[in-house]
């Protein structure tokens, strides 16, 4: 007679087994954790490089026209500007009327204007735009910014679309990192941004001062 022995299968891993998966899951996550910091950084280095090429531009625009883009009024019959549409024209309904404020009729046309003058690049009937969200030349009244800006800022650029995270970074790059001061300010302030499970919220709007 013969006796059979029926070893019973090892079931689960050894501890070995399961720090070397610990130890993969935990370079995953630093790798998707540097990943997403690339990525953030690229965005936010993107948005200030689209700030600095409006501002640029505005500046540049003013300089050439005496007005700035929106706010100038426009010869209905020999545009100063080719091929600028007659709603952006004396009379016409986005029409700028040359009082140093970019209304809010009066931002409709302010980045064909940029566009159709050859200052940035862009379809002339669509808003300037980065990879979050328009970019819009207004006054201060319609900045939508938490605390109002000083009185020598009359007009501003209006980004949409700006998570607290970008935002207060870009504000700590080119301005004093707080939301509610300086030449940048945002629609929710340092307090709502930082507070934990906010950091990722959109701001309504995120200026920045011409």
């Amino acid at each position: 007679m013969s006796l059979l022995v029926v070893r019973n299968k090892r079931a689960g891993f050894t501890l070995v087994e399961l720090s070397i998966v610990m130890v993969i899951i935990a370079i995953l996550a630093v790798a998707i954790l540097r990943s997403q910091s690339v990525i953030d950084t690229a965005n936010v280095t993107e948005v200030i490089k689209s700030i600095g090429d409006v501002r640029a531009a505005v500046g540049t625009f003013k300089q050439r026209y005496h007005y700035l883009p929106g706010d100038f009024p426009i010869d209905r019959v020999n545009p100063e500007i080719p091929n600028v549409q007659a709603a952006c024209r004396i009379s016409g309904a986005n029409a700028g009327n040359g009082n140093g404020s970019i209304e809010p009729i009066e931002s409709v046309c302010a980045s064909e204007d940029l566009i159709r003058a050859e200052l940035i690049e862009g379809d002339p009937l669509q808003p300037i735009a980065n990879r979050f969200g328009n970019v819009t030349l207004a006054r201060v009244a319609n900045s939508g910014a938490t605390v109002a800006f000083p009185a020598t800022v009359q007009n501003v650029l209006v980004l949409t679309n700006i998570s607290c995270a970008v935002a207060l970074e870009i504000d700590r790059k080119i301005d004093d990192g707080d939301l509610t001061s300086g030449t940048v300010r945002g629609s929710k302030n340092n307090t709502f941004c930082t507070t934990p499970g906010n950091e990722k919220i959109v701001l309504a709007s995120f200026a920045v001062a011409l």
